[in-house]
Parts: C-alpha cells; structure tokens; sequence
C-alpha cells in the first residue's frame, strides 16, 4: 500500500466496512477522546502561554455620597473636590500608594543640608489640557495665589513661611524661614495653570467657571457635567488624557456619580449603575447584593474622645480621664462597629509608624479604673449608679461623674458612642450622647470649640507629624487640638520634631511625645478603621495597601482597566 491510497476515500470505505459494529463504536469513541483530548489541550496552551492585559476602551462608573464645590485644588474644601481635583490635576509629587511619595510633576527634588532649601526641577515633556506647556510660572503662581489672603484658600496657612523662587523655567526653589523635615507633603499640592487664572483677580477666583470645568495637567479632560434644577450635581464626565504624560489613562471615560445618601450609594451598585464606590461604613457591606471585589486600604487616622477640660469640671480631673480610658474596651467597639475590620488605637501614633511605642497605653481594666476613682474620692451615696464627688472642699452638693458627649451625624460613630456610654456607665459615669449634622458641628461646636467630649477623627500622614493636632497653638479654630491640649514639654518636642531629618532622632521624639500624652491623658484613643475600596469584578485598580488621604486611591488611574485581552507571555 502506498502512502497516497491511504489518504484515499475509497481506502477508508473499505476499512470502515470491514469493521464490527462493536469496533465501530469503539473507533468512533476513540476519535471523540482524541480531539476532546487535543482540543483541552490547546486550550490549556493558549491560556498557559499567554496573560490577561490591560486594553484600552470602556467606562468606569464611580459613586459618591457627597457633593462637590470646587474642582479647583487651591480651593478645595473636602474629600470629593479633592477627588475630582486628583483626577484633572498633578502635584509636583504623589503618593506611591505604599504610604511614600514619588514625583509626578517634578523630574527631581532636592534639600539642602539645614533642610531650608529645596529645589525642584520639573519635567519638560508636561503640558496642560489645552495644549499649553506647563512651566515654573505655574509652580509660582499657584503657590503664590493660595499664600494671598484675597483667595481665601483653605491652604493658605500650610504655606506660611515659604518663599517660592523662579530659578529658570523648569527649576523651582522653594525656601523656608526654618527647616522643615515634612515639607515634601505639601508639594503634594496640585498646580494650577497661571493663563487660566493669572487674569482673574484673587478676590473672584471662587466665581471663575473654570473651578467647575477646570484645565488641568492630569491623566483624565474634563468633558461635562449634569446639574438638576435644584443645584444637586448629578455626575461629572471625564475622558482619557492622550497627552498625559506618564501614559494614556486604558480607560477611556470616567463617570463620578453623586447620591444624597450611602443606602442611595449601594442601591445604585446592586442595579449596576456605578462599578466603584468606596468609604462604605464596613456594616454596609452585608447590603450589597452583587459579586464583588474588596480592598482594604490602611488611612494614617484615628477616631478618639477628645475631652474639654476648659468646659468640664470633671474631665479637668486626670484620674477621671485615666479611670475613662481604662474602661475602654476597644476590641468591643472594633467588633460590633467595624465587624473587626479595624485596628486598635492606643495613642497619638499608629502601629507601623515611626516612633510608635506598643508598650505606651491603657489596658483595658474595669476594676484599675474603679480603684482609680474610689482612690480620688468618686462613691455613688445615693444609689443611682452614678458616682458623685465634691469637687471643691466648700462645694454645698456633690458633682455627679457626668459629661455630655458630641457624635458627628455618622452611624458608625453614633453607634461607638452609644457603646462607650455603656462601658463607661460599669464605672458609674453617666454620659449624654448628643447627635449633631456636619454643618451644626462646625459652626456650633468645633469652631467656638465649645463641648465636654467629643468623639471626632484625626487624619496624619503615614510619616507623621503631629504639631497641628496636638500644639498648644493649635488649640482654636482653625488648628486641630480639639484636646485644647497645653503642655510646654510637648510643644518643644514637636517644635524640634519638624526640624529634624535623622529618623531615628525622629522617632525618640516620638516616644517622647506619646509619653506626655498617655501622662496627661487628653483623650481616648479608639480604632482605626479599613477603608474599603468596592468594585465590580471587572475592574481592576492599582494595588494599593497605604494612603494619606482617600483622594490618593487615584495616584496611579491611568494604569486602572475595564477592558482585558490575552497576549502571549514574552521571555524575561
């Protein structure tokens, strides 16, 4: 038999008829196996010798529960501006996403050796959306409009004492009347461009259009937004920078969605209307009724009860305040808040910063706080479970162990502190819970700083520095020493803290610092939760473990995708 008769049709008619029905079926089923079996096999090929990428195209559907007032980051007053503002604008550097920086705008950044001069040379290849070269002319005039008190920037007072310098038109020097060993987070500030706002005086800069459909340098081009009759702005739409100049964004548009509410915000993800939403108090989860992606990001903050001494004859007391902390226990409220998604707070500094001590806190014991309490003098003589004491030896009656308690509108904080007036009531204090919106809390309590206690949150940087939180001259409005903490060693050791940059003589003024605070007792430290990022399962995000702010989660969009096909792995 040659080799062309076995290709032949006649050649396997023939073989076919002499076979059994038996040896057909089995020859029939053999030949089912084998291209089954080569079939797998290609398959398993192919997707063994390739790898899902990124492809450019579609849309991502983001929601927020808040609304905008200014995508112009020099003006920016809260979260979702500076969301919007991380998506149009660049800073001179970024976050890494790991809890460091590495330059966006800037090409290199260097410090003197006191630490009062920094110089920043700025990358050649970046240009505004309008196809405009961005320059240090925009460096000096956006720093130059937030230091001029006719902007009435929100930042104005973070750059005080800074001189910004044109060195050429891509060198910057910025000079400091002290050194300053955190300067490099706040050339994290987004620059805006100087022939778009150069010409308008400072005083109208909140007037301009361009705060609502802003130029930026950034990875994504404003393109529109919808506004209903009565003012609530529906959404924002962007599209894909071509020209940015790291690399074109693979999403091709962003859609920011605004809701009234968080149950609005989840109903919104389980009819797939949005694909990303994030900041979700943690019980909210068990709403979701779609398959899902979670990430847990860490934020450098902490949630405490900062107590009112100059308001409180009883919180004036240390041993009240220690007998409080001691009758915290933070791994309650961790669990039934936050679902255990949360870490416990101990102190001023968080776990995994530089300079934090684990052996510096109060450990949970009702009966230390009980003995502490009995010890100065508080008893309970007329039986209704709260403690009394004379505070003062010509006091005429006793002074009940009672304080009022302010909670921001927020249900994981309205919930931590109706726990906390449960723990604190086994010590014999009695404790009146009052529920304020976010408007009444400013204007009515933070401000005039006018409360016993307040249960409020405080937001580092993951290289912390506390001066602003905890300096005696930080104690009114607008500082953050909602303690109204005075203590003369503190406000030395952080006034040496800033200008030092060896981190290990960083990090023994730190331990220092907490210290004082644990000694003193101002407050009571609680938990820090995750922030949860939430997608659908065909988004894919950056990995990111450690932000500064929420804002940050953008620190790398342009490499975010929708849209993914196979490609064929290459040799390394």
């Amino acid at each position: 038999m040659n080799l062309k008769s076995f290709f032949s049709r006649s050649f396997w008619r023939k073989f076919w008829e002499v076979l059994s029905p038996v040896e057909r079926k089995i020859l029939k089923a053999a030949l089912i196996v084998l291209i089954f079996c080569l079939v797998y096999f290609l398959i398993k090929w192919y997707y063994t010798s390739t790898i899902l990428v990124p492809e450019d195209g579609g849309t991502l559907r983001e929601g927020l529960s808040s609304q905008p007032t200014s995508l112009n980051p020099i003006l920016s007053q809260n979260e979702v501006d500076q969301d919007l503002a991380s998506l149009v604008f660049s800073g001179i550097l970024k976050s890494d996403g790991k809890g460091g920086l590495e330059n966006d705008l800037a090409d290199s950044v260097e410090r003197s050796d006191d630490g009062k001069i920094w110089t920043v040379k700025l990358r050649q290849d970046v240009f505004w959306q309008d196809g405009q070269q961005l320059t240090a002319d925009d460096v000096l005039f956006t720093i130059q409009a937030i230091q001029d008190q006719e902007s009435r920037s929100p930042w104005r007072l973070s750059w005080q004492g800074v001189e910004v310098k044109k060195f050429n038109d891509f060198t910057v020097i910025f000079e400091l009347k002290n050194p300053f060993a955190f300067f490099e987070e706040k050339l994290k500030q987004k620059i805006i461009p100087q022939h778009i706002f150069g010409n308008i005086p400072l005083t109208n800069l909140y007037l301009s259009d361009y705060n609502f459909q802003p130029v930026g340098s950034g990875p994504y081009i404003f393109e529109k937004f919808e506004k209903g009759k009565s003012g609530f702005i529906n959404y924002y739409q962007f599209k894909a920078n071509p020209n940015y100049f790291l690399s074109r964004p693979h999403i091709d548009k962003l859609v920011i969605k605004f809701y009234k509410s968080e149950p609005e915000l989840i109903t919104a993800f389980n009819h797939r209307e949005i694909d990303l939403l994030s900041g979700l108090n943690i019980r909210s989860l068990d709403s979701i009724k779609r398959s899902f992606k979670e990430d847990d990001v860490t934020l450098p903050r902490y949630f405490a009860v900062f107590f009112n001494q100059s308001i409180s004859k009883v919180l004036s007391d240390k041993n009240v305040r220690y007998a409080l902390n001691y009758a915290v226990d933070r791994l309650e409220l961790i669990d039934k808040v936050f679902q255990g998604k949360a870490q416990s707070v101990e102190g001023p500094i968080l776990a995994g910063m530089i300079g934090y001590d684990p052996e510096l806190k109060f450990e949970y014991s009702l009966d230390k706080a009980a003995s502490i309490l009995a010890k100065d003098g508080w008893s309970d003589e007329n039986g209704d479970g709260i403690l009394e004491k004379k505070l003062n030896k010509n006091d005429s009656a006793a002074t009940p162990l009672s304080f009022k308690l302010v909670s921001p509108e927020s249900p994981a904080l309205i919930e931590a502190a109706s726990l906390l007036k449960n723990q604190w009531a086994k010590i014999g204090a009695n404790v009146d819970i009052q529920i304020v919106s976010a408007l009444e809390l400013q204007q009515n309590y933070l401000e005039p700083r006018v409360y016993d206690a307040l249960i409020y949150g405080n937001v580092l940087n993951q290289n912390p520095d506390p001066f602003q939180f905890w300096h005696s001259s930080q104690k009114f409005h607008p500082g953050f020493n909602l303690a109204l903490y005075e203590n003369a060693a503190v406000d030395k050791v952080l006034e040496d803290f800033r200008q030092i940059f060896d981190s290990q003589l960083q990090a023994a003024d730190l331990r220092k610092f907490q210290s004082f605070i644990l000694a003193d007792a101002p407050a009571v430290f609680l938990f820090n939760p995750q922030y949860p990022i939430i997608s659908a399962k065909n988004v894919y995000l950056t990995e990111m473990s450690r932000l500064n702010i929420a804002a940050e989660r953008y620190f790398d969009v342009q490499d975010w995708y929708v849209q993914t096909r196979r490609a064929f792995k290459t040799a390394d």
